[in-house]
């Protein structure tokens, strides 16, 4: 039987008459989103795409089939709604711990988005280094981490990768490379650097890129907060090596300018860390639901496994 995760993609790639479009849409690769249509069409018995060299197009049964597919997913949504509702989630909180990047960057977004969906749940936000996020999570000072930073395998909390985001070189105007799409590595030899603090994980880590490129960074200022590394590259004081989902308000600012390398595009894996225990609780197991939702690349297996499902159709007495 399909789930409500293929439904997701289905939409998607009808919308968008495009399995990559909806792929990029997703945070999915393209052979991810083929998989999942050619698997949703056995499992039916039909074909629900006609696919040519311009993309992808419903059939005639496709077409009735996305119909139903919409009243599905909104009554999906509706029954979690109404299960929160009833599951006792008036005073509940949802305690967050994320890098700084993800915390003023991404998050506010999401929380705005989640409230809207269920306004019974206060969500708390608390940014820190990885390290100290992990700290939180095992002291159960928060519930959820949402981090960047690279973490080794941890026996007591469960840790799920997001997606891979791109880091590109951030430069502000009146610097040499504004316009400039592409660079080339070597170049990077002649410029100094806007760092994070000693000691953080995204410190080590542009220090360890930079050496597989062959380049010693020179710092010539570090800070422990985003703002400070884009105000001072906004005003000539350096370049650095940042998110780009960080730097969007910015570039449209014309205050920050992204540059890529010729040698190939930087990436950091985002990651969802919990501990099991903390599951127990509703609003952090509804938090998690909303997040599939948005971001269907999160195996649905996670909520499952939890009976995520059972809660929503079922609602827990369980009272936070």
């Amino acid at each position: 039987m399909f789930s409500l995760y293929q439904l997701r993609i289905f939409r998607a790639v009808a919308e968008t008459e495009s399995m990559s479009q909806a792929a990029e849409r997703l945070f999915l690769t393209q052979p991810a989103v083929s998989h999942h249509i050619r698997a949703l069409e056995e499992d039916l018995g039909i074909r629900l795409f006609h696919r040519d060299k311009r993309g992808v197009r419903l059939t005639e049964a496709g077409s009735v089939f996305l119909e139903y597919a919409n009243k599905i997913l909104h009554l999906a949504a509706e029954a979690k709604r109404e299960a929160a509702r009833a599951g006792g989630l008036t005073r509940s909180v949802v305690r967050i711990g994320a890098s700084p990047n993800v915390g003023t960057a991404l998050l506010p977004s999401w929380i705005l988005s989640f409230h809207k969906k269920c306004p019974r749940v206060t969500t708390s936000l608390k940014t820190a280094i990885t390290p100290a996020v992990i700290k939180a999570i095992r002291n159960r000072e928060v519930d959820l981490g949402i981090v960047e930073g690279e973490i080794s395998k941890l026996e007591d909390i469960e840790v799920l990768p997001l997606w891979d985001e791109e880091i590109v070189i951030a430069v502000g105007p009146g610097h040499r490379w504004w316009g400039k799409h592409k660079v080339h590595a070597k170049e990077l030899e002649d410029e100094v650097f806007v760092a994070r603090e000693e000691g953080s994980m995204t410190s080590a880590w542009e220090k360890r890129t930079l050496e597989s490129l062959g380049i010693q960074q020179r710092s010539v200022a570090r800070f422990d907060t985003p703002d400070g590394i884009k105000k001072a590259v906004a005003s000539g004081l350096g370049i650095a090596l940042v998110p780009c989902f960080s730097i969007q308000n910015e570039i449209a600012e014309r205050k920050l300018y992204p540059v890529r390398l010729y040698e190939g595009k930087l990436f950091r894996t985002l990651k969802l860390l919990w501990q099991p225990e903390g599951l127990k609780s509703l609003a952090l197991r509804v938090f998690l639901y909303y997040l599939s939702e948005e971001f269907p690349h999160i195996p649905i297996g996670v909520i499952v496994k939890y009976d995520e499902w059972d809660t929503c159709v079922n609602p827990s007495s369980e009272k936070l």
